[in-house]
């Protein structure tokens, strides 16, 4: 089978779940004797203003063929969108037209609408190739992924006036656009090393949103970007939903029918592994970036509510400076190769997140490795966790924790599952 991905791009410059499912089905699907193509956008060539598509020679040796969309659609990874002209630009249809008779794909499977335009969609419609849309994010339902902006969900809110309040405070376009320079990934790392970014319970995405706000945004230009995602949303010939959580929410602000499954995801770290279930909970853990929206300051004030347990509290995930109470223990950054290690220190971990993410990978991590896992009701993978074992409220945990006899930790699906569900989706069932 002829499969042509589109995502984000390649480690180290993107990271996360997205990223790590993309290149981990990917090779699953060459393993298993598919022919793979990966579409993603590339970096930005000032001295050519017109997008194109490239063979990408920097990642030749990787077992699937990727290319590079250069001079794509900015990139809203984070912060909204204040220029929406931008992000609706038009291109030469003949660009994907002529790219897709090229490679011929039986199927198109799309982890996100970042970047991309819609023209590729009225191509791949044109030629009727199927299209797959897989629930990593919210962006096109939202102006940034995660439909969370000042320390609230807006998913049930989801109006023009709330786009344009977030284009407010969001990065110009041009400013978006270094993070597609070749020259990001250096300057990152070195502004890390130089000057770490010190959290203190507020983050970046909690500031006024009045602050330093001198512009004048047009409401007709966000009007119209709502209905450029939508329009792209309509051509989606099967949209595949990674927890039921991301279902809902989709469900709520588009019109979906029937053309959908549901189904969980996994990825390559997952495996059966041989850990047994602690007989003692001593050891909590954090896993995650060191955010707001993902709960992190909420995970900070289980010392205080379970001050009278004897719990050894530890947070992985992030090299930003942040003021910790005494009795938190920070691993910082790691890599994958150190999960084993990690785990074998861990006997519970906590997914404390504010924003409804659409799954959570850390859950079934946790899980292959035999541990307790307790989750927030905004966390996808909840789907796979027994009801009486997710929470509201941080301060609903230590009534949890006297419960764990009844936990019952299952074995995780594999990459060679997943694949099998995914190619359903592909041929349609």
């Amino acid at each position: 089978m002829k499969i042509l991905h589109y995502s984000l791009g390649f480690p180290p410059e993107r990271s996360g779940g997205l990223i790590r499912y993309t290149m981990d089905l990917m090779n699953e699907q060459v393993k298993q004797g598919d022919e793979v193509y990966y579409l993603y956008p590339g970096h930005i060539n000032v001295l050519r203003n017109r997008a194109y598509i490239k063979a990408d020679r920097k990642n030749s040796k990787i077992n699937f063929t990727p290319y590079a969309l250069v001079n794509s659609l900015p990139l809203p990874l984070f912060g909204g969108i204040k220029n929406p002209n931008d992000f609706m630009r038009s291109v030469d249809a003949k660009l994907y037209l002529n790219f897709l008779e090229k490679l011929q794909p039986d199927v198109i499977h799309v982890h996100t609408l970042m970047g991309i335009h819609k023209e590729f969609f009225e191509c791949a419609q044109s030629l009727g190739i199927r299209i797959v849309f897989t629930s990593h994010d919210y962006f096109g339902l939202a102006p940034e992924p995660n439909f969370y902006y000042q320390g609230r969900n807006y998913d049930n809110t989801n109006t023009t006036k709330q786009w344009m309040e977030i284009g407010q405070t969001a990065m110009p376009t041009w400013k978006l656009r270094l993070f597609q320079t070749s020259s990001y990934p250096f300057i990152r790392k070195i502004a890390h090393k130089i000057k770490p970014q010190k959290l203190t319970g507020l983050d970046k995405t909690q500031k006024n949103v009045n602050e330093n706000i001198n512009e004048t945004i047009n409401k007709n230009s966000f009007e119209l970007l709502q209905q450029y995602y939508k329009s792209i949303f309509s051509m989606i010939s099967f949209f595949h939903f990674n927890s039921t959580l991301a279902l809902s929410i989709y469900q709520n602000n588009i019109q979906i029918g029937d053309n959908y499954a549901c189904i969980s995801i996994t990825n390559s770290s997952v495996k059966k592994n041989d850990f047994r279930i602690p007989e003692k909970v001593t050891k909590i853990a954090y896993i995650g970036p060191y955010k707001t929206y993902k709960g992190f300051f909420e995970f900070l004030k289980l010392p205080t509510l379970l001050q009278d347990k004897n719990f050894e509290f530890n947070v992985y995930g992030s090299d930003v400076a942040v003021d910790l109470p005494d009795n938190i223990i920070n691993h910082g950054r790691f890599n994958n190769n150190e999960l084993d290690n990690i785990y074998q220190n861990i006997d519970l971990v906590i997914l404390p997140s504010l924003w409804k993410e659409t799954f959570g990978f850390i859950t079934i991590e946790a899980l292959s490795y035999g541990k307790y896992v307790l989750v927030s009701q905004n966390v996808g993978a909840k789907d796979l966790i027994d009801p009486q074992f997710r929470f509201d409220r941080i301060e609903d945990i230590a009534g949890q924790l006297t419960d764990l006899k009844q936990f019952m930790i299952t074995p995780q699906k594999s990459m060679c599952l997943h694949y099998k569900e995914i190619k359903k989706i592909y041929v349609g069932y």
